[in-house]
């Protein structure tokens, strides 16, 4: 994989469809090559930041979307959405469980970016970093 392969998956605001998130990035990672403990940590931040956005939901945007971007040996998972309003949906005092299980699991976690994008995290395959 010279260039970086790249899977977009757009889901409504609704519980029901993070199973399809996790069934998703599960399938991913595993073409990846991450084994399957690390596939399983994957899914569960995966699936914190998914039920993050279904909690918050958008007045402006009926779907989030979720880009998987395959490095040569990382994959990086983009959080975005028409509704910008939606940065920062974290917050450290009322989420810090989930901020501290996100950054436990993953290599790299951007909960505040300044990009374009909503949220980033990333999982190197291990030795790769």
């Amino acid at each position: 994989m010279s260039t970086a392969d790249i899977i977009e998956l757009s889901l409504p605001f609704k519980a029901e469809y993070v199973s399809v998130a996790r069934l998703t990035a599960s399938g991913i990672a595993n073409r990846v090559g991450f084994d399957i403990e690390t596939i399983e940590d994957i899914k569960v931040a995966l699936a914190e930041v998914c039920n993050k956005f279904v909690n918050i939901g958008s007045t402006k945007a009926d779907c989030y979307k979720i880009v998987f971007k395959i490095e040569e040996s990382k994959l990086v998972i983009i959080f975005d959405c028409e509704d910008k309003s939606l940065k920062c949906i974290f917050d450290n005092e009322i989420d810090e469980l989930g901020i501290s299980l996100i950054n436990a699991l993953m290599d790299e976690a951007e909960f505040c970016t300044s990009n374009e994008y909503l949220f980033l995290m990333s999982k190197s395959l291990e030795g790769e970093y």
